[in-house]
């Protein structure tokens, strides 16, 4: 990875660990689809991607444990394996223009909306209860009431994963034309 993404993924990171632990406007709000796809897209070695992305949840979901006791709950695991699911999202789809961003966006919240709910429909919540029954009607149930929680997360990773990627251009391109502009003056000195 060169400078430039490194700049672009830290950024990345201090936004969705930042968003994560401030009172947002939108329930599910967040910036770490966004980052999935971005470190999916971005970074290498695959297995650091990963890292970086697991590490900024996982953070998260100490402090909020620490604060509230409800960083860490009965499907925690099922968010993170769509994390994962996201980058490998990022990693097949390798996003470099806001149109491929804004698709990836929506992939990554749908893919986020499906597994992690499907985790809350299988898993006990608190007390080993179960909040749905283990009927196809339970998981419908999960499903829709799970929808006023997924504008968040859709808008969330829509705009994140169009700012990341695009931030991510403007500084290629900039990069490019500065290193342009070095060479064209080194010519010049040397004639």
């Amino acid at each position: 990875m060169n400078r430039t993404s490194w700049i672009v993924v830290v950024a990345a990171c201090v936004v969705a660990v930042s968003l994560r632990l401030f009172d947002r406007p939108w329930m599910n709000f967040s910036a770490l689809g966004a980052l999935a796809v971005l470190c999916g897209a971005v970074v290498r070695p695959g297995w650091l991607g990963i890292l970086i992305l697991l590490t900024c949840r996982a953070l998260t979901d100490v402090i909020i444990e620490a604060k509230t006791g409800h960083g860490f709950y009965g499907s925690w695991m099922f968010d993170y394996a769509a994390y994962v699911a996201i980058f490998a999202i990022g990693r097949l789809i390798q996003p470099k223009y806001i149109p491929e961003a804004s698709g990836t966006g929506l992939l990554a919240a749908a893919a986020f909306f499906l597994i992690s709910n499907l985790g809350v429909w299988c898993m006990p919540h608190e007390a080993g209860q179960y909040l749905y029954p283990r009927t196809l009607a339970g998981l419908t149930t999960c499903f829709v009431n799970a929808i006023p929680f997924a504008r968040g997360t859709f808008l969330g990773d829509i705009g994140f994963t169009v700012v990341f990627i695009g931030a991510m251009q403007l500084l290629v391109a900039s990069t490019v034309k500065n290193e342009a502009s070095a060479s064209t003056e080194t010519s010049s000195i040397d004639t």
